[in-house]
Formats: structure tokens, C-alpha cells, sequence
């Protein structure tokens, strides 16, 4: 493999470590909200973990699509 194609690879590991981060952390942000008697449930950290997750999704599509070019 040349070091161009291990270039391209390695550019959108970093976007595919976000998405993965922000998918897990919107589940956990879905899971706290919506799960009765949750033990962090109505503490905030639900929906702040949320936001953090869409973030950081939006964040990954915005660098993969600038990688693309």
C-alpha cells in the first residue's frame, strides 16, 4: 500500500471515532430521559449528554464531508 492510500484511510478515522462517540452518547443521553426510575433521571445529565452526542454527529458529518474534497 502506498502512502497515499494509507493517507485517505487515516483522514476519516477521526470522523469515524466522533460518529461513534456522539452515537453512544446520544443513546445514553435517550436512555437517562426516557427509562423511568433511571438513576440519573432528572439530574440533566440526560439531556446534556444528548446535545453532546448531536454535537459531536454533526461535528463527524461536517469533517467527513470536508475530507471528501
Amino acid at each position: 500500500m502506498d502512502e497515499k492510500g494509507q493517507t485517505k484511510d487515516s483522514r476519516n478515522m477521526h470522523a469515524i471515532i466522533l460518529a461513534v462517540l456522539g452515537i453512544i452518547l446520544v443513546i445514553i443521553g435517550e436512555a437517562i430521559i426516557n427509562i423511568p426510575h433511571a438513576p440519573m433521571r432528572g439530574s440533566g445529565l440526560g439531556p446534556i449528554l444528548f446535545v453532546t452526542g448531536v454535537i459531536l454527529l454533526i461535528i463527524a458529518v461536517l469533517r467527513f464531508m470536508y475530507k471528501r474534497k
